[in-house]
């Protein structure tokens, strides 16, 4: 089953660790108001989405999955292979 991600500008989150179940999950307030939970995610994960949002570039999320994206707005900056 695929699941489809929708993802909308994060503007706060509350992260909520268990210590003695070993799990942990987010709220997410997206820019339009909406307070949603992500569903319970295990160590790693939980570290690896505290990681993403501990930016201060945009921050995006999905709840349903608790996916997380960062983004980074355009620059004259040239470097790499592209430059």
């Amino acid at each position: 089953m695929t699941q489809t991600i929708s993802m909308r500008r994060i503007t706060s989150y509350q992260a909520l660790w268990r210590p003695l179940e070993n799990k942990g999950h987010f709220w997410f307030t997206y820019f339009d108001g909406d307070r949603e939970r992500t569903h319970d995610l295990d160590a790693d994960s939980f570290r690896t989405v505290m990681k993403v949002l501990d930016t201060d570039k945009p921050v995006f999320g999905d709840h349903t999955t608790a996916a997380v994206a960062v983004h980074s707005e355009p620059t004259d900056l040239k470097v790499g292979a592209w430059a």
